[in-house]
């Protein structure tokens, strides 16, 4: 039997176009598994001080994003960067992060859920990391099958903090971004939902120990204005989705009611959902009153502006 020439003009031609084509055109994209460091140029800190408590996530120190697929993501499928609340001194990984992702998934949006710096470090490590996570979701879009045009963020009580900032403040600059390969990549989310936001850093409606883990003890009045989203939404600002329990004995409901006061004229999709709970981090627990179909409202806002098909 004669052996065929690779080397051929048109074999090779061939054999060149198939090395050319991008993966994702060859056998599928290629969707990770498993977590992702935020920041892979960068050497790991040592010794890593992560630990696990009560399925709660304490002291990050390399901070990383978990990615979670649907079943059958079709081509181009959106997908949401979460952030799990826990006061900026730790993250509530499974019950603000894993159930939050897997409730996305049914909708057939890919979620990534990202361990954030926090105490430990204060500002800007958390937002930084934010920032990042976005950019790694959209940079690496295409090879992963995902539209970088419908990109969102979730984020719960601190986490709901550190997503507002990323969709308010996502032209933020730091010396620690001069050597960033994705700085030229946008971070700006295209859409952001906040349940029990941290929004103000100001009293009366500050959640104090938020504010003291991001902050220090004792942060000026230009600081505490600084990181009060209330102050920082600009005519880019992406529509925003607030839950809130009325009487929420933790986060005053206030944060969410000044937040869209300030949102709506510059990003009139915005919405605004208040429950009859004194409840703080309901999540998506069951048996919690009204309070426990805010994904269905969430869903049906993701529909009606085509963030979902």
């Amino acid at each position: 039997m004669m052996r065929e020439n690779l080397w051929a003009p048109g074999r090779l031609l061939c054999l060149l176009v198939a090395c050319l084509l991008p993966l994702g055109a060859m056998a599928g994209p290629e969707r990770p598994q498993n977590a992702l460091p935020l920041w892979p140029e960068r050497e790991p800190v040592t010794p890593d001080r992560e630990t696990i408590k009560d399925n709660r996530v304490f002291s990050v120190d390399n901070p990383s994003i978990t990615p979670y697929w649907p079943d059958a993501p079709a081509a181009g499928a959106p997908a949401v960067v979460i952030f799990p609340g826990g006061g900026y001194q730790r993250l509530a990984f499974d019950k603000e992060g894993v159930a939050a992702a897997r409730w996305l998934n049914e909708l057939g949006i890919a979620a990534f859920v990202v361990k954030y710096r926090m105490v430990e470090y204060g500002h800007p490590a958390p937002l930084l990391d934010g920032l990042r996570a976005v950019r790694h979701v959209r940079a690496n879009a295409a090879t992963w099958g995902l539209d970088p045009d419908r990109i969102g963020v979730l984020g719960f009580s601190a986490g709901g903090h550190l997503a507002g900032s990323v969709a308010l403040r996502s032209a933020f600059t730091h010396s620690d971004l001069a050597d960033d390969p994705w700085g030229r990549v946008s971070a700006r989310p295209d859409f952001a939902i906040l349940l029990y936001p941290v929004v103000t850093m100001e009293d009366p409606h500050t959640h104090k120990g938020s504010r003291e883990a991001l902050l220090g003890k004792d942060p000026s009045e230009k600081t505490q204005r600084e990181h009060s989203l209330e102050h920082q939404v600009g005519s880019s600002a992406p529509p925003l989705f607030l839950v809130h329990g009325s009487g929420d004995q933790s986060v005053p409901v206030e944060n969410s009611l000044m937040l869209f006061e300030a949102a709506l004229p510059k990003s009139p999709k915005s919405e605004l959902h208040i429950y009859q709970t004194d409840r703080h981090g309901f999540g998506l627990l069951p048996d919690e009153g009204s309070a426990s179909f805010w994904p269905e409202a969430a869903e049906q806002w993701l529909r009606y502006n085509e963030f979902v098909e």
